[in-house]
């Protein structure tokens, strides 16, 4: 299923910085229990800002994150704001039905 990238959350914004971080989605296909899980541990997502020269800050109800060269994103917590602004380069990704999980992309 293709969703605008704005309006991910969970597994499937997971899976989408895990392909922008290099990750094969073939690979990851296969092997869905292997997408780290940035939007939620801090030990998969933290090395992010590092590596992509992320900056983070937080406002009254919402998290900003950088990411130079590509834009800004918003989320709700600090490590979704992190996600995506690793994925603000895509407008819209595809996403496998295995990884939606729930009825909130239905």
């Amino acid at each position: 299923m293709k969703i605008k990238t704005s309006e991910l959350t969970g597994r499937a914004l997971d899976y989408a910085v895990a392909i922008c971080d290099g990750w094969s989605a073939d690979y990851l296909n296969k092997n869905p229990d292997a997408i780290p899980a940035y939007s939620t541990e801090w030990s998969e997502c933290g090395p992010l800002i590092d590596e992509y020269y992320i900056s983070v800050i937080e406002r009254v109800d919402y998290w900003v994150a950088d990411r130079p060269g590509f834009g800004v994103a918003k989320g709700s917590t600090a490590k979704e704001a992190i996600c995506r602004a690793m994925i603000t380069e895509l407008d819209d990704v595809e996403i496998p039905d295995e990884i939606l999980t729930g009825d909130e992309y239905e």
